[in-house]
């Protein structure tokens, strides 16, 4: 049930009730024509305020009630007798009123000039019958007004802490169904996160092992029939080359942990270098200063160098190779080769990774095509690497 159906609701057994009152103090006045129709015209505004009331606006809302404790005071002051308890019921009616649907604030101090208006035809009383009947019909009715003024309230503050405890726990009960729906997305990031990192790792590791094996496989058939001893070592260096590349390929779909030797900073990327040269048969010029590096830096550059040499050499058809890695404000790298580059640019499997790998530790990498192929970026030193 919406405010509006509990306000006529309420209206509608107001009126009944106070007709009935109204009617009992009419007899219980026994009044001549004359007031018969002043009470009566005055306990008709006392009803119509309270009709219309709802279609004022809030300041004429609450200031209303302050009518209607006035009508009411009329309606006792042409009583016949000092106190007529039907009128005096009133009060009560009002006090009821404004607990219901006034603010807590306002519905206090109105209900206490309700409180102390009632008050003043049992001080009268006491002051013209004081025993102890009297007294008592004073701080009776007083008890029952406060009690109602304080229990109403009361009640609506319960009520309103209700509501906002219940509000709070559709939030928390929303809040929570939003934070699954993002756990679960998170797990489903991570999952791709992770599947990229596989595939990353298997592309850097087994694409290098692979190039390197065609390379020593080619070179040995070229050879095979005019110095086929020189032919049979790259055979068996190229069984080598498989044999690593498929230990390397278990290592990251077994545990996702790079070897520990390309964690070992410049010496491991000196290794590496070398090693590609050899097998390869590929002229690569180092311009490497020495210098720490995190296992995370270390990894992120022996890959990016991996990659470009792989690239250079399977893509490029290079056999010239310049690498430079450089200690300054930041790390900078630059592997630079003399093959057949490309006009435009298609950045494949390899590329991202590089790009992806630099960019995790907030670095830059960019891509040139002009006489070969050069890739060339930095990586800042702060962060991670303090």
């Amino acid at each position: 049930m919406n405010f509006n159906s509990k306000f006529k609701l309420f209206n509608l057994i107001k009126i009944l009730f106070l007709a009935v009152l109204f009617f009992l103090a009419m007899q219980y006045e026994q009044a001549q024509i004359h007031r018969i129709y002043v009470l009566t015209i005055t306990f008709l505004c006392f009803l119509l305020i309270g009709i219309f009331r709802v279609y004022l606006n809030k300041i004429y809302y609450s200031y209303s009630f302050l009518i209607d404790i006035g009508l009411v005071f009329f309606l006792e002051h042409n009583s016949r007798f000092l106190l007529n308890y039907f009128f005096h019921s009133f009060y009560i009616i009002i006090i009821i009123e404004v607990s219901l649907y006034l603010k807590r604030k306002e519905s206090i101090i109105l209900g206490l000039i309700a409180v102390i208006f009632s008050t003043i035809k049992y001080i009268l009383l006491v002051y013209y019958n004081y025993n102890l009947s009297s007294i008592s019909q004073m701080i009776f009715f007083l008890t029952i007004s406060i009690f109602i003024l304080v229990v109403i309230n009361l009640l609506k503050h319960f009520k309103k802490e209700k509501e906002k405890n219940e509000k709070l726990y559709k939030e928390l009960a929303i809040t929570h169904k939003k934070l699954k729906e993002y756990t679960k997305k998170v797990e489903e990031l991570t999952v791709i996160e992770e599947r990229n990192k596989i595939a990353r790792e298997i592309h850097d590791t087994l694409g290098h092992s692979m190039t390197s094996l065609i390379m020593q496989m080619e070179m040995a058939s070229h050879i095979l029939d005019k110095e086929p001893n020189k032919a049979k070592d790259l055979i068996n260096e190229g069984k080598k080359s498989a044999r690593d590349g498929l230990l390397k390929v278990r290592e990251v779909v077994e545990t996702l942990k790079p070897n520990k030797e390309m964690t070992k900073g410049i010496e491991s990327i000196i290794k590496l270098i070398d090693e590609f040269s050899k097998k390869c048969n590929v002229i690569i010029k180092k311009d490497i200063d020495k210098f720490s590096l995190p296992p995370d830096y270390s990894l992120a550059l022996y890959r990016i160098i991996q990659e470009s040499l792989t690239n250079s050499l399977r893509h490029g058809k290079a056999n010239n190779i310049k690498i430079k890695l450089k200690k300054e404000d930041k790390i900078y790298f630059e592997i630079k080769d003399n093959g057949k580059g490309s006009k435009k640019i298609k950045k494949g499997y390899g590329l991202k990774g590089i790009k992806e790998r630099v960019k995790s530790l907030n670095g830059n990498v960019e891509f040139i095509s002009e006489n070969g192929f050069i890739v060339k970026g930095y990586i800042p030193m702060g962060g991670k690497y303090d």
